[in-house]
């Protein structure tokens, strides 16, 4: 069974781009530029253009791949959406044949990449990193062929790295060029180990020989202080591709962060991606489509003038999108049941048949506050949040089809009375009081 063929109600648009997207061809036989080209659609920033077009020329003509560099520091137990956007650049790198090199930042965790921060991150037990450490191939696998991908830890050759020449290479940089750097002047107060951080980054590249490195955005200062710190070893710099920044899910210009509750976790159970996507406001559609698939500008042109002209409406655009996501992260099969429980649970509002009926003492069910909090409402996990969970209309009792809408003070329901509730949209919860 196939996504396309499970649900019927699609444009012939939307149902040849879902085919497409799906597919992730082979690109190996693309030559140095048209690899160069499609690597362009999705870089924000270059360091080193010039440079790149050659690596891959030279690489088409000694029949070899370039070594490509991605590191993420352990510094969290997921990944989100937003941190996957360079794996799926990355996706297709490998698709065109070249060598990835997912470097998973064990010992910089512990020092904190002070990019965007506005203050300095906690320091992490080395237990706190390890267990991070592990959980984070098992999420890059689910959209890198993680078989063919090299996984190094950096902690390897960082922490016997030896202090002399440390201090040798940090001559060849200026304090200068780190004040550059903009969070840093808004900081009220910054670490020393902060401002080694970018060194550390760039004696990554070094000791993997890096060709060609990638990360958001926010990483491009970073990435010219591995330029300057290869070129003074005396190595071929490697060239660096920045990606745009992922919104959060709010649309308000906000990057996706966990600290802002406004992300979506690659780890998340599919049904709750699927929901995430169908949420977001149309405005951050295109951007959502164009960091998180393989869509082209030629096809996103093709949707965005059916929407405007009414052919396709964005639900039905939204729908794909989170259909190709799950589909990439968790398979067909997983992506077709989130499709079915939310048009289950939010379309026809009607709760999931396998709901499991929590118990509920009397001492727990004293108010409704009380009753959200013993049930581990994620939307009302302190008394406050619960209560303006209830003020802003978001908690409602399914009835014999009927839907009333609970505030904090009404009466509790008795003892024995199997409660459904409705939290949100598609948030579902069953209870009875013993």
């Amino acid at each position: 069974m196939t996504i396309i063929s499970h649900i019927t109600r699609r444009t012939s648009v939307l149902k040849q781009l879902e085919s497409k997207l799906l597919s992730h061809p082979e690109l190996s036989a693309l030559s140095a530029e048209e690899q160069f080209e499609l690597i362009k659609t999705r870089a924000k920033h270059f360091v080193g253009e010039t440079r790149l077009l050659k690596t891959l020329q030279t690489c088409k003509e000694d029949n070899r791949q370039m070594r490509v560099k991605y590191g993420i520091d352990a510094t969290g137990r997921d990944i989100h959406l937003g941190h996957a956007v360079p794996l799926f650049v990355l996706r297709r790198l490998q698709k065109m044949g070249h060598h990835i090199v997912l470097l998973i930042g064990d010992f910089t965790a512990r020092v904190g990449d002070p990019t965007g921060r506005i203050s300095t991150r906690p320091m992490l037990t080395v237990e706190q990193i390890r267990e991070n450490a592990s959980r984070y191939t098992e999420q890059a696998g689910r959209i890198l062929d993680i078989a063919k991908t090299e996984v190094r830890f950096n902690n390897e050759w960082l922490e016997p790295f030896p202090l002399a020449r440390f201090f040798q290479i940090l001559s060849g940089l200026t304090v200068a060029t780190a004040l550059q750097r903009d969070d840093f002047r808004k900081r009220e107060s910054i670490s020393r180990a902060e401002m080694l951080y970018s060194t550390l980054m760039a004696i990554d590249s070094v000791e993997l020989n890096s060709e060609l490195e990638l990360g958001g955005d926010d990483q491009l200062l970073n990435f010219f202080d591995a330029e300057h710190v290869m070129e003074n070893e005396g190595m071929q710099p490697e060239s660096a591709v920045t990606t745009d920044i992922l919104f959060g899910t709010t649309g308000d210009g906000s990057k996706m962060s966990k600290s802002l509750g406004n992300f979506i976790s690659v780890n998340a159970d599919p049904e709750e991606k699927y929901g995430k996507l169908m949420s977001i406001p149309d405005n951050i559609i295109k951007q959502y489509f164009t960091l998180l698939t393989d869509i082209s500008d030629e096809d996103w042109d093709i949707v965005e003038t059916a929407m405007n002209n009414g052919t396709v409406h964005p639900m039905d655009v939204k729908r794909l999108l989170a259909r190709v996501v799950v589909t990439d992260l968790d398979g067909i099969e997983a992506s077709i049941k989130a499709e079915n429980s939310f048009d289950h649970s939010v379309v026809n509002k009607e709760a999931p048949e396998d709901i499991e009926t929590k118990e509920i003492t009397t001492k727990e069910a004293v108010s409704w506050v009380a009753i959200l909090r013993a049930l581990n409402i994620p939307q009302a996990d302190t008394n406050t949040s619960a209560r303006r969970l209830m003020e802003g209309n978001g908690v409602h009792r399914i009835d014999d089809s009927k839907d009333v809408t609970i505030h904090h003070d009404d009466a509790v329901p008795n003892v024995g009375e199997t409660v459904l509730l409705r939290i949100g949209k598609r948030t579902y919860a069953q209870f009875v009081i013993k």
